[in-house]
């Protein structure tokens, strides 16, 4: 895999050209112990050599090679968008993001590669940069190579991206709009999360879409990402999600927990422009939907 910048300013450093374009700490090092070779105006350079403005400097690092231990599964993919960088891909309910005890062959991660191998792709290793739930669909985000993995990490790490997401949880609300801010934390060595003192700081804002007799559909967007955030955040003000077992949502109109990753916005490192994708709810959630504003009596 190869990228090529032109300077439009005079660096310091190669190095230093390079971390402005985004390349982080660790890919650097990355790079370095993975055989990865610099160029400045086609010429082999060293780190330190000075850029000017018009310089064109170049990172090639070797293709990523399949890994062995990781199942190809060659289950077809919803793609929302593929391009030589990335994946937006919507994800079915029921199917683990990463391979784990539970599953080493069906997940996102094997039919991801499936994909990349049916299309003969130079870099075999699907880098998931959004993940969801088993129980949750929608959107994902993969990158297809470690350099933009690397590039995209600040957007992540620095909470940038975001993140929308369509529930439909039990009860009333009082207001439409809320903001939750309470930290997220492990309990005794649990599977469920909880509000915990000492948790993690997470943040949660959501608006009423729709206010049927006794359930909401609700927009979320996160500000955080801590595991189960929604899941728990919407179970401690009263309002768990429908299908959600877990913690303790009615099984009655959904047998999952109804959450949909909805919408992702983020900044494409590459080419620096804004990128949004939007997916439907699924036929599940939908038909919950329908069948409650059918029952809604009129106003």
């Amino acid at each position: 895999m190869k990228f090529s910048w032109r300077s439009a300013a005079t660096y310091v450093s190669v190095k230093q050209f390079l971390f402005a374009q985004g390349i982080s700490h660790n890919l650097w090092t990355r790079q370095r112990h993975l055989g990865g070779k610099i160029t400045l105006n086609q010429q082999i350079t060293q780190p330190d050599h000075s850029v000017a403005i018009g310089d064109v400097v170049t990172l090639s690092l070797p293709n990523e090679t399949s890994d062995a231990n990781i199942a190809v599964d060659e289950e077809p993919i919803d793609i929302l968008m593929a391009d030589e960088n990335w994946l937006v891909v919507n994800k079915s309910a029921g199917v683990n993001a990463v391979p784990g005890p539970s599953d080493q062959q069906t997940t996102m991660v094997n039919r991801i590669k499936g994909w990349l191998v049916a299309n003969n792709a130079d870099n075999l290793v699907p880098h998931l940069i959004t993940r969801l739930d088993r129980d949750t669909s929608g959107i994902m985000l993969v990158a297809r190579n470690g350099i933009v993995q690397g590039m995209i990490a600040p957007q992540v790490d620095q909470h940038t991206m975001r993140k929308t997401y369509l529930a439909l949880v039990e009860g009333r609300f009082e207001n439409d709009h809320g903001v939750i801010d309470s930290p997220i934390g492990r309990v005794d060595g649990q599977v469920a999360r909880a509000i915990t003192s000492n948790g993690q700081s997470a943040i949660t804002e959501y608006n009423v879409l729709e206010q049927f007799e006794n359930i909401a559909l609700v927009e979320l967007n996160l500000k955080t990402g801590r595991t189960h955030q929604i899941r728990v955040h919407m179970q401690s003000i009263g309002h768990p999600l429908l299908g959600d077992r877990l913690y303790g949502g009615s099984l009655k109109l959904m047998q999952r927990q109804a959450l949909h990753a909805w919408q992702l916005s983020f900044t494409d490192p590459v080419t620096q422009q804004r990128q949004t994708y939007t997916v439907p709810l699924p036929e599940d959630m939908q038909a919950v939907v329908n069948h409650l504003r059918d029952s809604k009596p009129v106003e």
